[in-house]
């Protein structure tokens, strides 16, 4: 049995949202404010805390709530409520489970008919109004004895939102109800989830239908560990100190007094044995969970071990004095530890979030709490459902990998759960970090895309990226492979550039930092070359950000597409496969040097907002000391870099390409300068990487003006991401 996935609606950002669940790992992923927040609040508020407060509805319909409050109140035309008025209101999750035939026992009370033998089974949470109709009368009798009071001043309640902001406990629940898995409805074009009705005329189920089938713990963001520069004193905010995590562990999961070693008796009826033999017996205890630590990379080489020690005497250690402290080196018989303060806050993290996971598992396996000898634990829940929110805090790039890649093996690292599937284990991870994204399986990524409702307000829809390119295509085994090798942070951003070249992508941050907007944007920068760049489309399409493809315009010329010196009315061509198969889909040179600013523009069919525009090189002019001007037709970033710099390129130092640029330029026949360039690029001894390093170590990056060509897309983009709503791009509103 395991989450097929889950429908989340009217719940902060996700008005209507679908996410499917890997059957072990997933990730959610997507740029700021994008909803990977407002999901994982949504798991843990409806699935464990069961309680939501009124900053959680969607925010539009906040308004519908004032409105709906508005009808109570108008004495003109009363109405009586309802509770079909909250459907389109309260938020709900949805549920849907996979359960095999020999897993019926765990459902046999929510099965959605007496034939049902296996497959979906779907509850709805809904957290909605106890009863209307007292909802209702207490509320108009709040709003009418403050209008009573002042007809000036803005007393509570200012409307039945406002009401709702301190009466919502008392008039909503959480309720259950079972759902049909015939009327399941597959996801439109645009992501957006269709959940079913709240299935009103039935009565809510009567107890809790997930108690007994599935056991949540969290990893939060905020995990309370203090920075170890802060302070010293190892006395202050304790139950903040990774001490504080391995005794609680130790108390519940290592306990000797429950199930005692033969060590530990003889520990324990020794109270006043030596403090060294106690500390021998811990450290024991502790030593397969360290065995376990090492799996994520710790201490390695150059960190330190960890021991554990008493604190103080024997009676003490067992209820709550155990510290952690790290050996240094040793001098003959003394040896030199450090408080745990002193280790980074980083490996603290690391330790803390590996240990959470080994508990979180042994709590599980193990019953919610231990009973006395003669007590039958609790019935294990099939399903255990672990939330990681941004592990990669205060953790190196290195460490993000190894955790990420070892999680999901400690949660199962036990005889129950080995290569068996009694039990279901399903890690969902919200993160920011490229890394650890790109550390994962494609298909168990969710991306979390920005976009609005129809009334203009921010909300979100979320892709499961599995479904992007298809299964085991070629052009999924190579964007998973490239996506992999450059870390790419496509994932987070808030739009794309996609170059050519090595000289491209060093130039491009310097001239991003001359537009202001694009400046203070999150732009993912991809060196993927023409030959390639188009098998990106497909992802770039349905993640939906806007996104600039600059390439170069490759002429050519004959059946073999043999390389030519860019001239007009020559009948060349492009020999770019990104312009052949992207965008502009001709290749006729004359067109496309003369082609059109608007026409370079692709429109993505499903997004509105998201679209593509494709920059290659076009014709520079130059003038002349003899005030002549002259048109050159660049074919690459270099000779157009070069063009467009032409008086600063006659005075440059440097060597290849620089050096060549140089003596091209200085003739005073100005007929042979297009033919000296082109020699220079295509010559084997053109290093364009070398070049662009050149570049910026003679001239300062600022100095230098950019290609027209890529200056056109950055303007273009820019104007793009201004024209996104500021709750979209630039919004910092809250999730």
């Amino acid at each position: 049995m395991n989450i097929a996935f889950v429908e989340i609606k009217n719940f902060r950002k996700l008005k209507s949202c679908r996410i499917d669940l890997s059957p072990k790992s997933t990730i959610f992923v997507g740029a700021n404010n994008s909803g990977k927040t407002s999901a994982m609040f949504a798991l843990v508020k409806f699935l464990k805390k069961r309680q939501l407060i009124i900053e959680d509805f969607t925010i539009s319909n906040l308004a519908s709530i004032a409105h709906l409050g508005d009808r109570y109140v108008d004495d003109t035309t009363p109405i009586m409520p309802k509770i079909e008025d909250w459907k389109d209101i309260c938020p709900f999750i949805d549920v849907w489970l996979d359960v095999r035939e020999d897993e019926l026992r765990y459902v046999a009370d929510i099965i959605p008919t007496l034939s049902w033998r296996s497959g979906k089974i779907g509850i709805r949470l809904i957290y909605e109004p106890k009863d209307v109709e007292k909802l209702f009368q207490e509320y108009v009798a709040a709003y009418k004895l403050a209008r009573t009071r002042s007809n000036k001043a803005k007393l509570w309640p200012l409307d039945l939102t406002d009401y709702l902001h301190d009466k919502l406990k008392s008039h909503f629940v959480m309720n259950a109800y079972i759902l049909d898995p015939s009327k399941i409805i597959e996801l439109a074009e645009d992501s957006v989830a269709c959940p079913q009705e709240t299935p009103y005329n039935n009565s809510p189920i009567d107890f809790d239908p997930f108690k007994k089938l599935i056991r949540i713990d969290i990893i939060s963001a905020q995990r309370g560990l203090e920075d170890s520069n802060e302070d010293d004193d190892d006395s202050k905010s304790e139950s903040n100190l990774l001490s504080a995590q391995l005794r609680d562990y130790y108390d519940r999961q290592l306990d000797p007094e429950r199930k005692p070693s033969t060590s530990d008796i003889r520990a324990l009826n020794e109270m006043q044995a030596a403090k060294e033999v106690f500390d021998k017996q811990i450290s024991k205890r502790f030593q397969s969970a360290m065995d376990e630590l090492a799996k994520f990379g710790y201490p390695g080489k150059y960190n330190p071990s960890i021991v554990i020690e008493a604190k103080t005497q024997t009676r003490d250690i067992i209820s709550r004095s155990t510290v952690v402290k790290y050996p240094i080196f040793s001098d003959g018989d003394n040896k030199y530890k450090l408080p745990e303060r002193f280790n980074g806050l980083g490996y603290q993290n690391l330790i803390s979030m590996s240990f959470k996971l080994m508990s979180f598992r042994d709590s599980w396996i193990n019953g919610n709490r231990r009973k006395a000898d003669d007590e039958e634990l609790e019935a294990i829940q099939p399903i255990h459902l672990v939330l990681i929110e941004e592990p990669e805090a205060h953790l190196h790039v290195q460490v993000q990998q190894v955790f990420i890649k070892n999680a999901y093996d400690i949660l199962r690292n036990n005889p129950m759960l080995k290569n068996k599937n009694d039990y279901c284990t399903q890690m969902i991870v919200s993160t920011h970090s490229s890394s650890i994204a790109l550390e994962c399986k494609f298909s168990d990524l969710r991306y979390f895309r920005r976009t609005k409702s129809a009334e203009g307000l921010p909300i979100s829809v979320v892709i499961n990226l599995s479904s992007v390119f298809g299964v085991s295509t070629q052009t999924s085994r190579f964007v998973t492979r490239y996506l992999r090798t450059t870390h790419c942070d496509l994932f987070f951003a808030d739009a794309a550039i996609l170059v050519e070249g090595t000289g491209e992508r060093i130039f491009m941050p310097y001239f991003i930092n001359k537009y202001e907007v694009l400046n203070d944007a999150y732009i993912s920068v991809l060196e993927i070359g023409g030959r390639y760049a188009h098998y990106l489309k497909p992802l770039i399409d349905t993640i939906g950000i806007s996104c600039l493809v600059i390439t170069d315009i490759d002429c050519a010329y004959g059946k073999k597409k043999a390389s030519a010196k860019p001239e007009r009315g020559k009948k060349y061509f492009s020999s770019n496969p990104t312009i052949q198969n992207w965008i502009i889909k001709n290749v006729d040179f004359d067109y496309l040097l003369d082609l059109g600013f608007d026409n370079k523009v692709e429109y993505n069919l499903n997004i509105a907002e998201a679209k593509t525009r494709i920059a290659y090189q076009t014709p520079v002019k130059v003038s002349f000391t003899d005030k002549t001007e002259h048109e050159f037709i660049p074919t690459t970033f270099e000779d157009s870099l070069a063009y467009t710099n032409f008086d600063s390129f006659k005075n440059m130092k440097g060597n290849g390409l620089i050096k060549k640029f140089k003596n091209a330029f200085k003739t005073e026949n100005v007929a042979t300068i297009p033919q000296d360039v082109y020699n220079a690029i295509k010559s084997k001894s053109a290093d364009k990487a070398e070049f662009a390093l050149d570049m910026i170590f003679n001239k300062d990056p600022q100095n230098i003006v950019i290609p027209t060509y890529i200056a056109e897309g950055l303007e273009w983009l820019e104007k793009e991401i201004i024209s996104k709503d500021n709750n979209d791009f630039l919004s910092k509103e809250n999730e």
